[in-house]
């Protein structure tokens, strides 16, 4: 019997890693991932999104949380120029009749402030009172109208009047005063007062900062005690010592506004602060800045997205609407990538692996994808910690979804996720065969548990150096979440519960029993089949909540070949060698030959499935579309269940709503 090599992968705490070669990943990495999260050195399908309402259609410009101060948040969100606003829990919406930015304006910007003087006329040295502190959201939609306000129950454009809030674009509150950019130019409002710009006149102080270009985005120094304001051009940041609330002290203040380093910022949206970190998106990618360190920060700031090189080589050249979040232990950034929109949000684990001495540090879990976040919406909302994002989506339309749902589905739908893992048997190998020997590659194993509901699942294999992915491993998983289903009568008297979720020890088919010629890289790229190579790379793909504990890969060795090939080594290829994105290849005498044998379907398997309901004498029609690599089975299973899902949505809008009158009705 053959000697067997094995590698194993049993434990992802490093997370993802993109911009190394497979076959040189140090053990603990994963090359790549989509729609998972890496937690505790495990993989898992990420959480799930909730499409909570849908928006009006048109040009979706930004959205963002009010927060009065007496009740619950409101949601305000811009669509063509025109501000819709919907109260937790943000399930009907309305629009603010007074309020009409440019429907062309790529976004819109708002900033919460607080109010707690006003001057008692319009006059320049008007008397000033104190008045109830009240909490006042400020919109611009970067200059080409007026700007605009909400205070809960009052929405408006402000009056385009000297010394009043100016046209700008980005804003922030701080130091008790609203800042506002205008191109290059940065300017303060009166203390407690983000109605009136005039104090910087009477007081014989500058009218406005100025900076070496337009300002891009404003941040806030995350610290409780001295919270200074970070100015971002395209090019550089500064600072601005927001915290010294007397005015006329500023140009006697050493350094009031310095440049603190060489690096700028793409988008306001992008700025987000996460665990005593300000982190946001470069025109190279994104930085962290830690304030504690100021004094000792040095021009240079390193980029911390480099792992991400699988989607980061595919960005927009418009960085502009890039929009970060933070959530819990993850930050989030999402980014048009082979998109104008944030088709790819990249999210990173800052405790993969949380211990006392906290010895994993942070990682990179993948990508995510399905919506197209446009911005995100995060923080303390009814009481909870909740996030929120507003997408223009595939289809067209606008909607706002919650994230991270703990039951890993989205809006009750399975979630394709998938992990493409570092080459097995490279560089760096728990077999004992040496570094660039070949061997032949003849299955896997992998160990799932979390298995929550039904679950399709594929594997792949691909040559470390050559050769497209192959499937090793197609199965469906059926696993039953509890005892409710649709054909059940429910009773007063019936019991329901929940199912204990499942685990499985699944095992590919064996390489060898495999075809391996057809549209291969053998023989363009070498005379053997592609499961021969120095190491191997395994994907691994599945539709449904599902946690991979660990993966092992099996070989054998190859026979060392005891002379070279003297027909080859002098010799001369034939003339069309194509090799095709994916790794599958022709050998042809004319390259219309080669084409034509490498046009085969590259299109996944999909599916149209119609699904009819009825309930109440209600009846709805609900239509599902769903593509899969996995199989035609998976692809019918997920349409169909997408299919039910919007039938059942239909029928839900149309029921009347059942209310309990107690127990004597």
């Amino acid at each position: 019997m053959a000697q067997k090599l094995i590698d194993a992968d049993l434990t992802f705490f490093r997370g993802a890693k993109s911009d190394t070669d497979p076959g040189q990943l140090p053990i603990g990495y994963y090359f790549s991932g989509v729609n998972v999260i890496n937690q505790g050195g495990v993989i898992s399908c990420r959480p799930g999104y909730r499409c909570v309402i849908t928006f009006p259609e048109g040009n979706l410009q930004g959205a963002e949380i009010f927060r009065p101060k007496i009740g619950l948040e409101q949601l305000v969100a811009v669509v063509d120029g025109r501000a819709f606003v919907a109260e937790f829990p943000f399930t009907s919406f309305r629009q603010l009749e007074n309020i009409q930015f440019s429907a062309s304006a790529k976004q819109i910007f708002f900033v919460m402030a607080e109010q707690s003087a006003r001057r008692l006329s319009d006059d320049f040295a008007s008397a000033i009172e104190v008045i109830e502190p009240r909490a006042v959201m400020f919109m611009q939609d970067g200059g080409e109208t007026a700007p605009a306000f909400y205070d809960g129950t009052e929405a408006e454009h402000i009056r385009d009047l000297p010394f009043e809030t100016p046209i700008g674009s980005t804003m922030q509150w701080v130091g008790d005063r609203l800042w506002v950019a205008t191109g290059a130019k940065v300017r303060a409002s009166d203390i407690a007062n983000p109605f009136s710009f005039r104090e910087g006149i009477y007081l014989g102080g500058n009218d406005a900062f100025l900076f070496d270009g337009d300002v891009t985005a404003f941040g806030v120094t995350p610290s409780l005690e001295i919270p200074q304001l970070l100015v971002y051009t395209d090019t550089n940041c500064s600072i601005l010592k927001a915290n010294i609330r007397t005015r006329s002290d500023w140009p006697n203040q050493p350094d009031f506004q310095r440049e603190i380093f060489k690096v700028g910022c793409s988008s306001q949206r992008s700025v987000v602060s996460h665990f005593g970190q300000l982190m946001w998106f470069t025109g190279s990618g994104i930085v962290f800045f830690d304030s504690a360190f100021l004094s000792q920060q040095s021009a240079r700031l390193p980029l911390r997205d480099s792992e991400m090189a699988i989607s980061k080589i595919r960005l927009s050249g418009d960085l502009s609407l890039v929009a970060g979040a933070a959530f819990g232990q993850y930050m989030l950034m999402s980014v048009p990538s082979d998109d104008q929109y944030n088709q790819h949000t990249w999210v990173l684990n800052n405790a993969s692996m949380e211990t006392l001495t906290d010895e994993s540090g942070p990682s990179w879990s993948g990508l995510w994808t399905g919506t197209r976040p446009v911005q995100w919406i995060y923080g303390m909302i009814a009481g909870q910690n909740r996030i929120y994002y507003v997408s223009k989506d595939d289809d067209g339309q606008n909607r706002l979804w919650e994230a991270f749902t703990p039951d890993r589905l989205d809006n009750g739908c399975p979630i394709m996720w998938a992990v493409e893992f570092r080459a097995h048997f490279g560089q760096t190998t728990l077999s004992q065969k040496p570094p660039g020997e070949e061997c032949q590659f003849r299955y896997a194993q992998f160990a799932l548990t979390a298995i929550e509901e039904g679950l399709d699942i594929a594997a792949y294999f691909a040559g470390g150096l050559r050769g497209a992915y192959k499937q090793i491993m197609n199965r469906f998983v059926s696993v039953e979440r509890g005892n409710l289903d649709y054909n059940e009568d429910i009773t007063a008297d019936s019991e329901l519960f929940a199912l204990k979720a499942q685990s499985r020890k699944l095992r590919t088919q064996d390489v060898n029993d495999m075809p391996l010629t057809d549209t291969g890289s053998c023989p363009v790229e070498q005379l053997d089949n592609e499961n021969v190579d120095e190491s191997f790379q395994i994907l691994l793909v599945g539709h449904g909540p599902a946690t991979l504990r660990w993966m092992r890969s099996f070989a054998t060795p190859e026979k060392d070949e005891a002379t070279g090939d003297p027909a080859t080594a002098c010799g001369r290829e034939e003339p069309v060698n194509a090799i095709r994105f994916d790794g599958a290849g022709s050998k042809n005498d004319t390259f219309a030959e080669a084409s034509l044998a490498l046009s085969a379907s590259l299109i996944p398997f999909t599916s149209n499935q119609t699904a009819v309901l009825e309930f109440r004498g209600i009846s709805a029609v609900g239509v599902g579309f769903a593509e899969s690599i996995v199989s035609q089975e998976a692809a019918d299973r997920i349409a169909q269940r997408i299919a039910v899902k919007m039938a059942e949505n239909e029928i839900g809008m149309q029921l009347t709503p059942v209310l309990s009158g107690g127990a004597d009705e």
